[in-house]
């Protein structure tokens, strides 16, 4: 069998997603599987671990771990940056002029706002301090055009947003086209996991309310388990991530009629 050399990008992607995995890779495997040195290697490794998406460690590398505790939300918005950032361009193509929408807590979903200036006449509702904050210096620039709703509550000082029963009540009244939701985790045997009851019962609740239920999830997410769950899998209907479907999720993704868009 013929070894092709994988691009630099491409091969980056393929370590992180090989340390998705099996949570450890071997320089010397990395070598052999992408037909490059292992000097190239040790090269990407530490490219990797400069922009903090994994640990060196000897003869290999590990996945970055956050525990069972979710970092804050500061800590999360420069992990996998450049990757959220396509996420959220790729996501933010899918809203249409007009459209009512509600942005979930996280920091995948804040980067769709940074692509909604060509879009007429929105309504986005939101539980994100953080994406309230870019939606009001886009709307003072006068590059926004539509209303902002936001879903006030008991402030999450960690993750920059609402929660509880009084974000809840005001989101009840609400129904909307589309919904953008991040998680903690998502797999095709525990569905949308999350850190937070609180954050976990808002979002269900988010869902429930849309007419589209959109995820938004790197890598790092796909095939992930958190401690508290959000939904079943089969209730999504898009699914926009950084990597290609995972293939033994083929099937069954088709089986629910969910589309799987790679940004």
């Amino acid at each position: 069998m013929i070894k092709l050399t994988v691009l630099l990008d491409e091969r980056k992607n393929r370590i992180l997603y090989e340390l998705d995995n099996y949570e450890k890779v071997s320089v010397t495997q990395l070598a052999k599987k992408f037909g490059v040195t292992t000097e190239t290697i040790r090269r990407d490794l530490d490219a990797l671990e400069s922009e903090y998406k994994l640990k060196r460690i000897h003869g290999g590398a590990i996945k970055v771990s956050f525990d069972r505790q979710e970092p804050s939300h500061i800590k999360k918005r420069n992990v996998y940056r450049e990757e959220k950032q396509r996420i959220g361009r790729k996501a933010a193509s899918l809203i249409n002029d007009n459209d009512i929408i509600t942005i979930d807590t996280g920091t995948t979903t804040c980067e769709i706002l940074y692509y909604i200036k060509d879009k007429k006449n929105l309504t986005i509702l939101l539980n994100t301090v953080a994406g309230l904050n870019i939606l009001i210096d886009l709307k003072n620039k006068g590059v926004f055009d539509g209303k902002i709703i936001f879903l006030g509550g008991e402030i999450n000082a960690d993750q920059l947003s609402c929660v509880g029963p009084i974000s809840e009540n005001i989101l009840k009244n609400f129904y909307v086209d589309k919904s953008f939701i991040g998680v903690g985790g998502v797999s095709l045997q525990n569905g949308l996991t999350g850190y937070d009851v609180n954050e976990a019962n808002l979002s269900k609740m988010i869902m429930e309310n849309s007419k589209e239920v959109i995820i938004v999830a790197d890598h790092s997410k796909i095939g992930v388990r958190n401690f508290y769950k959000i939904e079943d899998i089969e209730n999504v209907n898009v699914i926009v991530s950084d990597v290609e479907t995972p293939n033994e999720w083929s099937n069954s993704l088709n089986e629910y009629g969910i589309d799987w868009i790679k940004a």
